[in-house]
């Protein structure tokens, strides 16, 4: 019989690893408000298709909120700062994030990435 006043055996946070954060994200960095959510909602509804096709004379129906400078990259959840996406943008773009990121570079070091720079011109259309 376990006395109730024991400890556990092993504390629940020995044993377990620190989840690994992704380069190019971050769930602590992301806004999981409602107001958040409502704001994505009404980019959406108010420019119904994907902003870096249309840059590129393509006509694409936006699925999701990308965030023009990553909030990896110090941007932010500001609706200056958002942009509509479809999937393949928002991934292509993604990449090129991840890659400038592993480099050690952040966001004031964007002339040296004209691939990156190119994406962001795009999104703030």
């Amino acid at each position: 019989m376990r006395c109730p006043t024991r400890m556990p055996d092993v504390p629940r946070v020995l044993g377990q690893r620190p989840r690994k954060q992704s380069i190019g994200g971050s769930a602590i960095l992301r806004d999981h408000s409602r107001a958040y959510r409502r704001l994505c909602a009404s980019i959406l509804d108010s420019e119904p298709l994907c902003r870096y096709c249309r840059a590129e004379g393509r006509i694409s129906p936006a699925t999701l909120i990308d965030h023009i400078v990553a909030l990896s990259l110090g941007g932010s959840n500001d609706r200056s700062n958002l942009a509509p996406a479809c999937v393949d943008c928002n991934a292509a773009k993604a990449v090129v994030e991840q890659r400038f990121v592993a480099r050690g570079y952040d966001v004031r070091d964007v002339m040296f990435e004209p691939e990156l720079a190119g994406w962001i011109r795009m999104g703030m259309v």
